[in-house]
């Protein structure tokens, strides 16, 4: 890759009734230096309204998905970076999406991400996973990185990511997928040679308190995304490695700091562990499963109600 300072930077928000989160990102970002656009999904709050106020470019997005609308986005965007990021995701300064961007313009990466911190006052159920995916030390990992890392080589996470639009495009694009349309395109990226970069000055603050139930869908979708791609078990093995690492050191900080939580989190662990079990079941034998059954267990229900979406 060469060094190329000049590269034009467009940031897509993927916005749904986001009245109380779209202000706290655009008043930081300086569009001057990054077109911004706000691809909505029919709100009925002052979703669009806000984005007018703040002169973005916006687009609707009447059958969403985590892929395919991604991948409308930087299409129309058209520019040589792309920026993603999450409504509720909130961006600390304009100086962060210069920092996520600079390895790409420096030609060191054509997959770049950002680092989360939890929201203030956040249990220990949702800042210590947080803490763990995103650490203070900055790393970039290429396909030599598999043997070590394993499944982590190919982690990233679109809250906060870039993306240099024609490497992209050598793949593909994003995936018409149920969820995982990062970690997807990542994978396919490092296998042709590129390179992704963590970069840990780049801050954005986004975190949540998932309830059991709500734990259960994720991992089930997450599960699934692996299962229904058998390829992605084969290269970066099984995931339960770093999974066996968290779950220790976070039982480890639970018996320290809050020995009282410990039988909810055992709850919690199992929960998780059962949803992407199940998940990775119905997604390699998912044609034996009805869409309500799958809609049921999963955390994204508009998905298996929608038709594929065109990106035309």
């Amino acid at each position: 890759m060469s060094n190329n300072t000049q590269l034009s930077v467009g940031l897509v928000i993927p916005t749904s009734n986001a009245e109380k989160h779209l202000k706290k990102n655009l008043k930081v970002i300086d569009q001057e230096q990054n077109k911004v656009l706000v691809i909505d999904s029919n709100s009925s709050d002052r979703t669009v309204e806000i984005a007018k106020e703040y002169k973005c470019k916006i687009a609707t997005e009447n059958n969403f998905n985590h892929g395919l609308t991604r991948e409308k986005a930087r299409k129309i965007l058209n520019t040589d970076i792309v920026v993603f990021i999450t409504q509720d995701a909130y961006i600390d300064s304009q100086e962060s999406i210069n920092r996520l961007v600079k390895p790409i313009k420096e030609g060191k990466a054509s997959i770049t991400y950002g680092r989360q911190i939890p929201r203030k006052n956040s249990s220990i159920f949702e800042y210590f996973p947080v803490n763990f995916n995103y650490p203070e030390l900055s790393n970039t990992r290429s396909i030599e990185n598999l043997s070590k890392d394993g499944v982590y080589t190919f982690f990233c996470s679109n809250n906060f990511g870039a993306y240099l639009n024609k490497d992209l495009n050598e793949v593909g694009g994003f995936e018409y997928i149920l969820t995982g349309e990062d970690y997807v395109a990542c994978t396919h990226l490092l296998l042709t040679g590129k390179k992704v970069a963590y970069v840990s000055k780049a801050i954005v603050e986004h975190s949540h308190n998932f309830s059991l139930s709500e734990n259960f869908r994720r991992y089930f979708d997450t599960g699934f995304i692996r299962g229904e791609r058998p390829y992605l078990q084969e290269l970066a093995g099984n995931a339960n490695g770093r999974g066996a690492k968290l779950t220790k050191l976070f039982f480890k900080k639970i018996i320290k700091e809050k020995p009282h939580l410990i039988f909810y989190a055992f709850i919690e662990t199992v929960v998780k562990f059962l949803g992407f079990k199940v998940g990775s079941f119905f997604g390699f034998y998912g044609s034996n499963f009805s869409s309500e059954v799958k809609m049921f267990l999963s955390n994204q229900k508009y998905f298996w109600k929608n038709k594929k979406p065109s990106i035309n």
